[in-house]
């Protein structure tokens, strides 16, 4: 996800410390100011210790392969390139100074070519609806009842809808509300709700630095259109509400860029914190099992699970091939989940079997990868057996800091279908 990307960066991000702070986080500093101290026994130390947790972090993998490269093991360091290009993923080894101590071997040649077959594309997607240029979508919500589409439009501050036709138009008009870009969204289509996030980013339309760090949730009447309740977090307090979920009780689920994790119950119907900052480097999207446990993405650590009852949170395992870091948009229908991965290269669409349990991953494959629809994808929705998600997002055309890209083309926002699950 391109504007978080600052506060998922490897051994630079800013993380806010909270009491259950994960011994990983730790860890992770500390590998940090090794390598810039130039303790490489220590950064290898550190990272031994975050591998016996997280043992498919792709960069937990990748920095342990430098770390044994750097400390004089260049069969270790083999190896954890080896297991780095199982991942799938794509890296610039060669560019790399760390791994100064392989160049010309040819075991590393083979290495690199296996990384160089991650990137061939990978497409089980087609294009369902195309969507003006300009938007910069984030997130898609479907309603069973009336069978239309919810798109979220940050730089114009509105939410669109997509009848059954296909026609586009306004459910909320541009800035209506005194909202700032439109996030989020769910839909409670039971109880007849548009569940919204807003925030202040630099990327919308008429953004005022004095509003940034300012964010607020919303509901909306799915028939009328009209603001039910806007939920605001306390004054002073700087938050950005970027993903939530909705569960078959109309419990909702919102997740803070910041770090924490909120939700609105139904029977409080109050914002309170469901998880405290310092336990997520970067919350993204919730998913919510049957017996109320919420999966949420990390973008960088890989799939939380909260149990709502203790509020204590524990990891979902994966197979050794398996890199869930850089997972905007997670969606579950059964035992079967979709993750949006934009945060990592190359950005793909993977689907993942969970046991029954709903605790590990049993095995997965790739749904879309590296093709020119992947553009910056963010978020989807299950319809049925389908899965439909925003391929071409718009974010690759605007910098960080708000203004865009002098160089970008507008180009349209992409929905795309594929089979979500068997």
């Amino acid at each position: 996800m391109s504007r978080l990307a600052a506060l998922a960066l490897w051994l630079g991000a800013a993380v806010s410390l909270g009491a259950q702070q994960d011994p990983w986080l730790d860890w992770k500093k500390a590998a940090a100011a090794a390598y810039g101290q130039k303790d490489y026994a220590g950064f290898r130390d550190c990272l031994r210790k975050m591998a016996a947790v997280t043992p498919a972090h792709p960069q937990v993998v990748y920095k342990l392969a430098a770390a044994e490269a750097l400390a004089g093991s260049p069969e270790q360091a083999l190896a954890g390139l080896r297991r780095y290009a199982a991942l799938g993923l794509v890296r610039s080894v060669e560019a790399d100074p760390d791994f100064a101590s392989l160049r010309g071997r040819p075991e590393l040649a083979e290495i690199l070519r296996r990384i160089e077959e991650n990137k061939k594309p990978v497409s089980h997607s087609e294009v369902a609806f195309t969507l003006p240029a300009g938007l910069l979508t984030e997130d898609i919500a479907y309603d069973s009842v009336s069978r239309c589409f919810y798109v979220s439009s940050i730089h114009k501050r509105k939410i669109l809808r997509i009848d059954p036709g296909g026609a586009v138009s306004d459910f909320i008009g541009e800035g209506r509300d005194d909202v700032w870009g439109i996030m989020a969204l769910a839909v409670d289509s039971e109880r007849r709700v548009l569940w919204a996030s807003t925030s202040a980013l630099p990327q919308s339309a008429g953004y005022r630095s004095v509003d940034e760090g300012r964010s607020a949730v919303l509901r909306y009447d799915l028939a009328s259109g009209k603001l039910q309740k806007r939920y605001d977090p306390a004054p002073g307090e700087r938050h950005s509400f970027g993903d939530m979920s909705v569960d078959a009780a109309g419990n909702v689920v919102v997740s803070d860029s910041f770090g924490p994790v909120y939700t609105i119950r139904r029977d409080r119907d109050v914002l309170e914190a469901l998880v405290p900052a310092g336990v997520f480097t970067s919350a993204q999207t919730p998913a919510t099992a049957p017996d109320g446990r919420v999966f949420v993405s990390d973008y960088g650590r890989g799939i939380g699970i909260v149990d709502p009852a203790t509020h204590a949170v524990s990891w979902l395992a994966a197979p050794e091939d398996l890199a869930l870091t850089g997972i905007d948009g997670l969606y579950r229908a059964g035992q079967t989940m979709i993750a949006v991965q934009n945060g990592t290269d190359p950005q793909r669409v993977i689907r993942l079997h969970l046991d029954p349990a709903l605790r590990r991953v049993i095995r997965w494959e790739i749904i879309e990868r590296n093709t020119p629809p992947l553009d910056e994808p963010t978020h989807g929705v299950f319809v049925g057996k389908d899965f439909y998600y925003i391929g071409h997002s718009g974010w690759d055309e605007w910098t960080d800091e708000g203004p865009r890209k002098p160089e970008a083309t507008a180009k349209p926002s992409l929905i795309l279908r594929t089979t979500g699950r068997p």
